[in-house]
């Protein structure tokens, strides 16, 4: 019989976990033999697209960087959209900020322009011949002072703190639990009427109440991206409120209805395992996403600081809690191009 765990609401801010990693060991996470180069957006990398976004390129960036023999393959890291979006961002904010100096010239203060997503590749260093971390961070040393390298760096590892799972009951203990709770219009907005309200303590605490009182619990607008280890989004206390990418729900299997480069993505996607399946094989994922969205006076667990807003799961930590940067970086581009309003990283 499946468990379903039933998150209790306490904030992250408020619980604390020892890693126990020695922070000087951290140059030497990342992931074996993968280095992350941006080149200058005016080197011509001969990047073409294709219908569904993703970008190739034939360039010889090998011979660009002097690493003949050493790269035994080479991606582009991003989408088209994402990709001529962040162009036109940073020539906006470039403009903005010469019309700032232009008006002030006697600040001295020159805000940075953002760099663009363009030319970023992910570069996989032969192993065959034995290289260590070391001999990847001597690499990187090489080549990131190179003409027309902006930066260069590992594909570095990132890990969820430790935490302990709340109380666990069965889908029926939900039923039933739902069932004998009669459900009726919310006369006090402070006090849903879900069985584990009462020891959400942190509700209060922050005076989310408040919000819920004098302004909202939520309209179903905001698209919350939870880049987490999944999200068990057959849930009683999540399900309603998960996203759904409707086009891909009602088009053809196997097809990229969309057009965004993944196929069959009706509920986020799975950077971990590639597939449109981001389940949580960890918990963790689920716990935040009941934090930040779990239904709301419905009888059933608890409440959410939203109780009615979409939950976008997207995995991108695999189920010991690790993930990488260029993971979490395609993550965070599947969120924002499918309408995420929110992250929550």
């Amino acid at each position: 019989m499946k468990k379903l765990l039933y998150l209790f609401g306490l904030l992250i801010t408020t619980q604390i976990w020892s890693q126990g990693r020695d922070p000087r060991m951290a140059q030497f996470d990342f992931v074996p033999g993968e280095i992350i180069v941006k080149l200058s957006d005016d080197i011509d990398t001969q990047t073409t697209y294709g219908a569904d976004g993703r970008a190739t390129s034939d360039f010889d960036i090998a011979g660009y960087l002097e690493l003949e023999g050493m790269v035994t393959t080479s991606k582009v890291m991003f989408h088209q959209r994402s990709i001529e979006a962040s162009i036109i961002n940073s020539q906006r904010i470039s403009r903005e900020n010469a019309a700032r100096s232009a008006s002030n010239p006697n600040n001295g203060y020159v805000p940075s322009t953002p760099l663009t997503m363009k030319n970023i590749f992910v570069l996989s260093i032969d192993q065959s011949q034995g290289q260590t971390q070391g001999d990847v961070l001597s690499i990187i040393n090489r080549i990131k002072n190179r003409p027309g390298v902006v930066y260069a760096e590992p594909n570095y590892n990132f890990h969820i703190d430790d935490f302990k799972l709340g109380a666990v009951i069965t889908k029926e203990e939900a039923e039933a639990m739902a069932a004998n709770t009669s459900s009726s219009p919310l006369l006090n907005p402070l006090t849903p009427d879900d069985p584990l309200f009462g020891q959400q303590s942190n509700i209060t605490a922050t005076n989310i109440d408040d919000v819920w009182g004098d302004y909202t619990t939520g309209d179903g607008s905001q698209v919350i991206a939870v880049l987490d280890t999944g999200v068990d989004y057959t849930h009683p206390d999540l399900e309603a409120n998960i996203w759904i990418n409707e086009a891909e729900l009602n088009g053809v299997p196997d097809f990229d209805d969309d057009g965004n480069g993944f196929v069959d993505d009706v509920r986020g996607w799975d950077f971990i395992n590639i597939d449109n399946a981001p389940l949580d094989d960890n918990m963790h994922g689920t716990h935040v996403a009941g934090i930040a969205g779990a239904v709301g006076n419905n009888s059933i667990g608890i409440a959410g600081a939203a109780w009615n807003v979409k939950l976008m799961p997207i995995k991108v930590f695999q189920s010991t809690g690790v993930g990488n940067s260029t993971t979490i970086a395609e993550g965070v581009e599947y969120a924002t191009n499918n309408g995420a309003t929110i992250l929550n990283m």
